[in-house]
């Protein structure tokens, strides 16, 4: 739906204004989308965008593929919501994400860093190497000037940012969570690349284009390394230097905690829950039947998929050769299953097996989700289906 705005006194057109201002944006936890670009960039990120301003001679047609209003107004009322002299032929209103608490085991730590376009190269930098956590030591922080949001690529719009008072703020903030402060200097005791990482989260420290990390950061780091240069140069781009520093770091990190990280994967979270409910099901099942929990398992899976190749078996249940007959050999001989083709399916006597056995295995289910409410086992349901979801999509590619 398009709306016509012809006075510069519209609410919409005043709070849309305000937004030019950096105080504004960081007070009421909105931006400005100048361009259709950025628009682009924030839909994609997921962020709401809650109305666009175009120019009168802009096609409203053009911007069907959002469902956000769309405002058509003058160009003078467009250079007043920008503050600029020239025209931006359509701007966006968004709602960005609130801080979460909830930050990952390697953030960045930005000391009063300054230009604009430096800190959209570090926010894309940091993206790319899978950082999405950024700490600022400056209550002004604005991640959201245009200038900013294109040097990111728009990656911006799907980080997450806390803005602290001060250096020694961020640096309390950061020590109470169990971080280790890696800090970058040219007067570095320990290359970059050989220093020996402790055991614990990283934040690395983006240090002001002219000044560097200050003193009082430095005072209180765990680790201050340089990044080694050929003669003659004295300093990087500050964008340049961080992402020298997160790729070296990045490695330094994960042979340091190398063992806690695959402890910490879900494919290996997941195996392990299969091996236990495996293992959980075949004893209950052993004590009310001959047939271990895998056999149970292999006539429900056999029911649901009426014929299965025994190579399939094998690949499913992992028993192969020698293993693969004993595996099999009960359920024939109770005549549970039986062959043609080369393919197993399953008999009456099987299917009966099943319904008889079934309250033990929702017995066993139940044990297995004690202290769930309704409510998380349809989550847990849930998230599993999308993770399989998921892994059928990189399986189908």
């Amino acid at each position: 739906m398009v709306e016509i705005i012809n006075k510069l006194k519209n609410p919409l057109v005043k709070e849309a204004r305000e937004l030019s201002k950096s105080k504004n944006r960081v007070k009421y936890n909105k931006i400005q989308l100048r361009g259709l670009e950025q628009i682009r960039w924030a839909k994609k990120a997921g962020l709401n965008i809650e109305s666009i301003f175009i120019d009168k001679n802009e096609e409203p047609d053009k911007y069907e593929e959002f469902s956000s209003m769309i405002y058509q107004t003058s160009s003078g009322i467009l250079k007043k919501i920008t503050e600029t002299k020239y025209l931006v032929p359509c701007v966006g209103i968004a709602k960005v994400n609130s801080y979460k608490d909830d930050i990952d085991q390697f953030v960045l730590l930005l000391d009063n860093v300054k230009d604009h376009g430096n800190i959209g190269t570090i926010i894309r930098t940091g993206m790319a190497y899978g950082i999405n956590d950024f700490i600022a030591t400056n209550s002004d922080f604005d991640p959201y000037i245009t200038k900013t949001i294109d040097a990111s690529r728009g990656t911006t719009f799907k980080s997450n940012f806390k803005r602290c008072n001060s250096s020694k703020e961020a640096v309390s903030y950061l020590k109470e969570k169990g971080y280790q402060i890696i800090a970058t200097s040219p007067h570095g005791k320990s290359l970059q690349s050989t220093v020996n990482l402790d055991k614990k989260p990283v934040a690395l420290v983006v240090g002001n284009e002219t000044s560097g990390v200050c003193d009082e950061i430095l005072g209180a780091a765990d680790h201050i390394v340089q990044i080694p240069m050929h003669t003659g140069v004295e300093s990087l781009n500050v964008g340049v230097a961080t992402g020298i520093s997160i790729y070296e770091l990045r490695l330094k990190e994960a042979l340091t905690m190398l063992a806690e990280k695959i402890i910490s994967t879900i494919g290996r979270e997941v195996n392990v829950t299969s091996q236990l409910i495996r293992k959980a099901f075949d004893i209950k099942v052993k004590e009310v039947s001959e047939f271990t929990g895998d056999q149970v398992i292999f006539l429900m899976v056999l029911k649901r998929e009426l014929k299965m190749e025994g190579n399939q078996i094998e690949e499913q249940f992992g028993y192969f050769k020698d293993k693969f007959e004993e595996f099999i050999d009960p359920l024939y001989s109770n005549k549970l299953i039986y062959k043609t083709d080369k393919k197993f399916e399953i008999t009456k006597a099987g299917e009966e097996l099943l319904a008889k056995l079934w309250p033990i295995h929702e017995k066993t289910e139940d044990l297995m989700l004690q202290g769930f409410t309704q409510e998380e086992k349809k989550q847990l349901k849930e998230y599993l289906e999308r993770v399989q979801n998921n892994c059928v999509g990189i399986i189908k590619k």
